[in-house]
């Protein structure tokens, strides 16, 4: 006989530790290559989440984390899935008509990429990188990278290590008749 429901459950157990190391593999991976100390503050560990037997471990970041990873301003990668929905909200300077950083228009109903509301004066649309007011920053990369160096066989390696040290015997129940 095999106790197949206790050895579901303790091979559940050793694959989501597994999936807490590599997650905080990830997050180690992906800090370490941001460009910036607010980018790098700025990523966590998500909660591990097991839905439909599947395990799953992620690494989140806010407003700093997404600048960091994508650039800013007219060096900024525009290959960002989130761009064009972060361009039509609110949070996008409306006198903004190409990616350089620029003054904000004095409009109510604006909000900065943190939530918080803002206001400019006059009409805006000032290019505050030509001025040197503030610095384009290059994009990163560091999550994307990581993401890779997991995919290209860390991931695997560790859950191939978890299968073939998991002691299945253990599980086989024996008649003593």
């Amino acid at each position: 006989m095999f106790d197949s429901a206790a050895c579901i459950r303790d091979l559940r157990s050793e694959l989501i530790l597994a999936m807490k190391q590599l997650q905080q593999e990830l997050l180690a991976e992906a800090q370490q290559g941001m460009l910036t100390p607010e980018g790098r503050d700025s990523l966590h560990d998500d909660e591990i989440k097991d839905i439909a037997n599947v395990i799953i471990a992620s690494i989140v970041g806010g407003a700093w984390a997404a600048m960091d990873e994508w650039g800013t301003g007219s060096l900024m990668d525009t290959s960002n899935p989130a761009l064009d929905d972060y361009k039509r909200s609110n949070m996008w300077n409306p006198a903004r008509h190409d990616n350089k950083i620029r003054t904000r228009p004095n409009a109510p109903g604006q909000i900065n990429i943190f939530g918080k509301p803002v206001n400019g004066k006059g009409a805006g649309g000032i290019d505050l990188e030509g001025l040197g007011i503030y610095e384009a920053q290059p994009p990163s990369h560091a999550i994307q990278t990581a993401a890779r160096w997991m995919d290209n066989g860390r991931m695997q390696s560790v859950i191939r290590n978890v299968i073939s040290t998991f002691p299945f015997s253990r599980f086989i129940i024996t008649d003593k008749k």
